[in-house]
């Protein structure tokens, strides 16, 4: 995982480690998301990385959905 799990809370290293495994890019979008609003429901500032990783799965799935 080398930078991308630099000074990640362990929760983040765990997920983003798992997103290589599902299958569908619905599912992974939906665990990042869940994990974001927890983070800003505990008032806690959400990691850049877990933002910049949203962000990519989303352009994905746009992609994804326009048959590119």
């Amino acid at each position: 995982m080398g930078k991308r799990s630099e000074g990640l809370p362990a929760d983040c290293v765990e997920l983003l480690s798992e997103l290589d495994n599902f299958d569908d890019l619905r599912d992974a979008y939906a665990r990042v998301k869940d994990r974001i609003r927890e983070y800003s429901a505990a008032g806690r500032p959400v990691p850049e990385a877990l933002l910049r990783c949203e962000r990519q799965l989303m352009t994905e799935l746009m992609a994804e959905s326009q048959g590119r």
